[in-house]
């Protein structure tokens, strides 16, 4: 496949702001540009000084806590879960392990299911 490039349809600001902006970011040819930017990065890397690791830190002391009280209040909704949770398992454990009181749960269930199939078998006799 070929594509073909059909100069004539081209609009001729084209050709002036593509010779503007050709202009404004080439790069200078004098050294004196290279000379004041070079001056300009090297003042700006002495004027901070040397710091020590642990100087950066006061900066983020926001951050920080922020940080801290969000992963406290994850921490305390994680462990409210789950005591819940084990409550309810402990309760269900409970109602399960007390072999007395299953024969009740199983006939109330056979009931219920007794009854509907009355209701089902009443309703398409009609």
């Amino acid at each position: 496949m070929n594509i073909l490039h059909d100069d004539d349809d081209r609009d001729p600001r084209d050709d002036e702001l593509y010779a503007a902006l050709r202009a404004e970011y080439n790069q200078p040819s004098d050294g004196s540009y290279w000379a004041f930017l070079e001056r300009r990065i090297m003042g700006r890397i002495t004027s901070e000084g040397a710091r020590e690791w642990w100087s950066y830190f006061p900066a983020w002391s926001r951050a920080g806590l922020a940080a801290a009280a969000l992963a406290l209040l994850v921490a305390g909704v994680a462990a409210w879960q789950t005591r819940e949770a084990h409550q309810e398992v402990a309760a269900w454990h409970e109602l399960l392990e007390s072999p007395e009181e299953m024969p009740i749960i199983e006939s109330a269930g056979r009931e219920r299911a007794r009854q509907r199939d009355a209701t089902l078998r009443y309703l398409i006799g009609r």
